[in-house]
């Protein structure tokens, strides 16, 4: 190659090079805006995507609404989730699979972490139905839902009308202990949200019966690094049989 053609191949790079620069100067700012949750499809559209398969979809739900607000690096804040496009996805998980404890985990731990309480009042409806399944101790989410009601949404009737039904259940398999019999106690009390959520993760860790070793663990650890309970100290807030 001559001296000339390689001149003209060197300018020809440093347009390019110059010109994509200069693109990325003027657009690197440019993203494009979060599209929200995705509508929940029916039953049946669900199921014709895996074939017939719930549980592969179930999954797959699941785990699109863990990963829902986590889009090429940016996370986004609850105030932009439209709780109203995630009810339809817990129950139409909840349909597929209502034995599984996963979504209504994440709507108490995760999505019930918002402080708006039309939002709010959304998890507590889904929770509290879920929680009077009586198989096991699916009562332990009627339970978060009282907690939600009467600390995130300030609604003491709202909070005592579910305690009341969370002490009168009685579930199969397994054995409603003394302080959830007793949670209109609690509602009415003066403890503070603290306190109360201590009790309630205390009550749950060490008297549900059937707990996977995965929520233990996750309940452990929001003990000591979320409410700040030492190890040695848990369950020393947990209401006995014998008081």
């Amino acid at each position: 190659m001559d001296t000339s053609a390689q001149n003209y191949a060197r300018i020809f790079l440093l347009v390019i090079f110059s010109f994509n620069v200069l693109l990325w100067l003027s657009s690197h700012h440019i993203r494009m805006p979060w599209p929200g949750i995705p509508p929940a499809p029916s039953k049946n559209g669900a199921l014709s995507t895996t074939l017939g398969d719930a549980q592969f979809f179930y999954r797959f739900g699941a785990l699109t609404l863990q990963n829902v607000g986590d889009t090429g690096g940016r996370n986004q804040s609850f105030a932009k989730y439209d709780y109203n496009d995630l009810k339809p996805w817990f129950w139409l998980l909840h349909e597929l699979d209502g034995q599984s404890n996963h979504i209504p985990m994440a709507a108490a731990f995760y999505f019930g972490a918002t402080k708006n309480p039309e939002k709010t009042r959304i998890i507590v409806d889904y929770l509290a139905e879920v929680g009077l399944n009586e198989d096991g101790d699916r009562w332990r989410w009627l339970a978060h839902a009282v907690f939600l009601a009467r600390y995130n949404l300030k609604d003491i009737d709202y909070a005592l009308e579910l305690a009341y039904k969370l002490s009168s259940m009685n579930p199969v398999g397994d054995s409603l202990p003394m302080w959830a019999r007793h949670m209109p106690v609690f509602v009415l009390t003066a403890m503070d949200e603290k306190e109360a959520a201590i009790a309630l993760m205390e009550g749950v860790l060490l008297t549900a019966s059937n707990l996977p070793q995965t929520e233990k663990n996750f309940i452990r650890s929001y003990l000591t690094e979320r409410l700040y309970v030492e190890e040695e100290h848990i369950g020393s807030s947990l209401v006995s049989d014998s008081k």
